[in-house]
């Protein structure tokens, strides 16, 4: 296995699924062959773009095991074993450390105390043979920890990265201050609209949704960044930002940020069906916005 590295450009991938929810293997070569073109330095399985508190073990495992096989270890690959339990979080923590994947992201368990989550992370953490992430997403757990929280679980030496989607301006101050950052850990921002900020605040890098489609992207506007072009940054991270409203049908009604982004996969020719476990579904017009989305911005991608 390759020594444990994280570059700054991450995506936390969609899970490519046939109409009946099998995993669509065919559709996996597909879309490791893209990560891998357009240049990502890791990938997350099983988030929350990847559906994966609805996929049942079967296709996570599938999943998994042909990631590994198809990439090997090209990227970084992180899998996420959150669930609803510490226990549960433990067991798919070893099982997927067991399958060779290079990172197990960690995740609080829904509604339960902080100091709770705290001591479950570190635990788990502890018991798993390979590197772990801790991904804070409040939104999706109804748990937000505080800074110090945060930090003690960053400070455990088998927690090697951050997956920062607060969406909290002073987190993600305290995070990236010179005075709180925590040694060795690489912190990415959880964010897809504002790879500017990310750079400028000096975040390591990104982790986030939409990232297997508009990975390309992202690099170029983090290198203009560090190449202090910032003005023409902030356009181009605009103009990504809006182009992802558009495909996730962001600014209306109804949500469709798993299902946008397959289909708009799909039409690019990476996967074979824009099929989710999740409640979304798409109508001619729907189909027809991403459509005009990805030709609109076919070169930026």
């Amino acid at each position: 296995m390759r020594p444990f590295a994280v570059g700054p450009i991450n995506a936390a991938t969609p899970t490519p699924l046939l109409p009946d929810g099998a995993l669509d293997q065919a559709s996996v070569r597909g879309l490791c062959r893209h990560w891998l073109d357009i240049g990502l330095d890791g990938v997350m399985l099983l988030g929350s773009m990847g559906e994966g508190p609805l996929l049942p073990d079967t296709v996570r495992n599938a999943f998994v095991e042909q990631v590994l096989a198809e990439v090997g270890d090209r990227l970084t690959i992180f899998v996420s074993a959150a669930d609803l339990s510490r226990e549960r979080m433990l067991e798919r923590a070893r099982r997927y450390a067991a399958m060779g994947a290079h990172c197990i992201v960690l995740c609080a368990t829904p509604r339960v105390s902080t100091t709770k989550v705290v001591a479950d992370i570190k635990s788990v953490a502890e018991a798993c043979s390979v590197p772990c992430a801790y991904y804070e997403v409040p939104a999706n757990t109804g748990v937000a920890l505080i800074l110090d929280e945060l930090l003690d679980i960053l400070n455990h030496e088998n927690v090697r990265v951050l997956k920062d989607s607060t969406d909290s301006s002073l987190i993600a101050q305290g995070l990236t201050a010179p005075d709180h950052r925590p040694a060795g850990v690489a912190v990415l921002d959880g964010s897809e609209y504002r790879t500017v900020y990310s750079a400028a605040l000096n975040y390591d890098g990104v982790l986030h949704g939409g990232g297997a489609l508009t990975g390309r992207w992202v690099r170029r506007i983090w290198e203009m960044m560090h190449r202090g072009e910032t003005a023409a940054a902030v356009d181009q991270d605009r103009a990504k930002a809006l182009f992802l409203s558009a495909v996730y049908n962001r600014f209306t009604r109804r949500l469709q940020h798993a299902i946008g982004q397959k289909y708009a996969l799909k039409l690019l020719g990476i996967l074979d069906h824009a099929a989710v476990l999740l409640d979304q579904a798409m109508d001619d017009r729907d189909r027809q916005r991403v459509a005009e989305a990805l030709n609109a911005h076919r070169g930026d991608l």
